[in-house]
């Protein structure tokens, strides 16, 4: 089995979040418990064994996976500096492993928090989905409840 990991990266960023060479983004990613009426996991449940819905729906190039098999993950939270994440994806037969990519996803955002001493309880923050700003390049949605 390989070892998963995160890890920051330090890409520059374009005026308005993106570039003026690309065709531009706007996929969207759901995170979504199986049998769940609404999208969102939390941190928790994104690091555990929980059945995602829409689990083979997506492809390498869905998600504008590199050449090295990462994609970009921006993190804000208002109040602190945004930080980028560079994430692995996994796949079988070309579709990807959601359940890796938002275990990863969820190390980041518990990464993120912890760097910036964020005072707030983990198993609160919920995550929604990732909007694609420029290929490989995704926004991450977010919700505290």
């Amino acid at each position: 089995r390989r070892g998963s990991s995160v890890s920051y990266s330090s890409v520059p960023s374009f005026s308005g979040g993106f570039s003026p060479y690309s065709r531009g983004g706007g996929g969207i990613v759901r995170f979504k418990r199986k049998g769940a009426f609404r999208s969102g996991i939390t941190l928790g449940e994104a690091q555990a064994n929980i059945l995602l819905s829409g689990q083979d729906s997506y492809t390498l190039e869905d998600l504008s996976v590199d050449y090295r098999g990462k994609i970009y993950v921006h993190l804000r939270w208002p109040g602190y500096s945004p930080l980028t994440y560079e994430i692995p994806v996994d796949s079988y037969s070309g579709l990807v492993d959601l359940h890796s990519l938002v275990r990863r996803v969820a190390r980041a955002v518990t990464h993120y928090m912890q760097s910036n001493a964020i005072p707030i309880p983990w198993n609160h923050v919920e995550i929604q989905y990732m909007e694609e700003m420029t290929p490989g390049s995704w926004h991450l949605k977010m919700n505290v409840h």
